[in-house]
């Protein structure tokens, strides 16, 4: 299974029509972790196969959090927010953990960010529109993550769709 994880766009919907359509037809999944700040009714955000309600989503009808199962694969989906990602982990891993996640996917920080821990697969794709943190000079991410039985792998993305090779990972399951 190969899926596509982006955040923060905060209402820059041309960056999403770009990365979207351009993977459309290369992934089996779309992910979005929150802080659209778009209507889940647009087109675009139809796209997604989940997409979490960030803390800037007000007034939009997104999930909080969703698990879903996709090709045997439990993912767990989280803006990160209500989670104390800022400064710790743990909290999103115990969550994690509790919905036997594969894989957990978060935003809020707008820094990316990847983990395995007890074989679960914590990523964080970074900001597609305003990054921070030692990446924040390739002006802003997402990732494509593979998973089979025995391992991931990560690859992070610019906006111009290019990948960034030091930012290749691949983690035994």
């Amino acid at each position: 299974m190969k899926a596509l994880i982006i955040s923060d766009n905060h209402g820059d919907q041309q960056i999403l029509e770009q990365v979207t359509q351009s993977w459309q037809d290369r992934v089996d999944f779309m992910i979005h972790c929150g802080d659209s700040e778009m209507a889940p009714t647009l087109p675009v955000m139809q796209r997604f196969d989940v997409a979490a309600q960030g803390n800037n989503d007000w007034g939009l009808e997104y999930s909080l959090e969703q698990t879903v199962v996709k090709d045997k694969r439990r993912i767990y989906a989280t803006h990160g927010h209500r989670y104390q990602v800022n400064s710790t982990l743990t909290p999103l891993m115990l969550k994690g953990q509790e919905q036997r996640a594969d894989m957990v996917c978060y935003g809020h920080t707008h820094q990316l960010a990847v983990t395995v821990e007890d074989g679960m697969l914590m990523i964080n794709p970074g900001s597609i529109s305003l990054p921070r943190g030692q990446y924040a000079g390739l002006g802003g991410t997402y990732a494509v993550v593979g998973i089979d039985d025995e391992r991931f792998s990560v690859d992070y993305y610019t906006r111009d769709n290019q990948p960034v090779a030091d930012l290749h990972f691949v983690f035994n399951r």
